[in-house]
C-alpha cells in the first residue's frame, strides 16, 4: 500500500454550505414575568440560499470562496464586501452543480499550484458533484491533487470546516442580520 507523503500546508479541507439571504434563527428574547406578547424584528420575506464553498489548510492558507447565487443574471453589487479574490457564479437553484464544481476545482489548482514534487491533498464530502465528476477526477490526476472523500453520512462529525468555520460564520451572520433589521425598521 502506498502512503501519501504531504506537508501539512499542502492538505486542504473543502466544505460547502448554504447561507440564507434572510435571517433564519432568532436570538433569545427576555421579557418581564407575566407579559404575554414579546416581539422581535424579523423579515416577512422567505429567503433563498447562497451556496458558499470554502477551502483552507491547517496552516491557515485560505482559498477565496466561491459564491453560487440563486439567480440567472449577476448583479456585481452582490460581490460588495466579499473577501478579496472571491468568485461567483449564478445558477437558478443556487446549488452546486458538476460544472460549477469543476470551475471551482480549476480555481483551487490556480491558488495551490500543485507540482509533482509538492502535491496537494484535497479533503471533500461525498457530494455527487465531487465524486461523480470525471472532469475533476481527470484534472486531479493531471495536476497532482490527491482527493480524499469523507465516508457518507458522517461528514458532519468529521468535517473540521463545518465545526470550526461554517458554524461560527452562520452564528455571526445571523447576529449581524438581526442588528441590521433593528437599525432599519420602519
Amino acid at each position: 500500500m502506498d502512503t501519501i507523503q504531504h506537508k501539512p500546508a499542502r492538505l486542504y479541507n473543502c466544505d460547502e454550505t448554504g447561507i440564507t439571504i434572510l435571517q433564519h434563527k432568532h436570538t433569545k428574547i427576555l421579557g418581564f414575568k407575566g407579559k404575554r406578547q414579546i416581539s422581535s424584528v424579523q423579515s416577512a420575506e422567505r429567503g433563498s440560499l447562497v451556496t458558499v464553498i470554502t477551502c483552507m489548510s491547517p496552516t491557515g492558507h485560505v482559498i477565496p470562496p466561491l459564491l453560487v447565487f440563486p439567480r440567472k443574471n449577476m448583479k456585481q453589487e452582490l460581490m460588495n464586501c466579499t473577501p478579496s479574490g472571491s468568485f461567483h457564479v449564478c445558477q437558478p437553484s443556487g446549488w452546486i452543480q458538476r460544472e460549477i464544481f469543476s470551475q471551482w476545482f480549476l480555481y483551487v489548482i490556480k491558488h495551490t499550484k500543485p507540482t509533482k514534487e509538492d502535491p496537494v491533498i484535497l479533503v471533500l464530502d461525498g457530494h455527487y458533484s465531487h465524486t461523480r465528476n470525471m472532469e475533476v477526477i481527470t484534472l486531479s490526476r493531471e495536476n497532482q491533487v490527491d482527493i480524499i472523500c469523507h465516508p457518507p453520512h458522517i461528514s458532519h462529525k468529521m468535517q473540521p470546516l463545518d465545526k470550526a468555520f461554517m458554524g461560527p460564520l452562520k452564528t455571526f451572520y445571523c447576529q449581524e442580520t438581526e442588528k441590521w433589521l433593528r437599525s432599519h425598521r420602519g
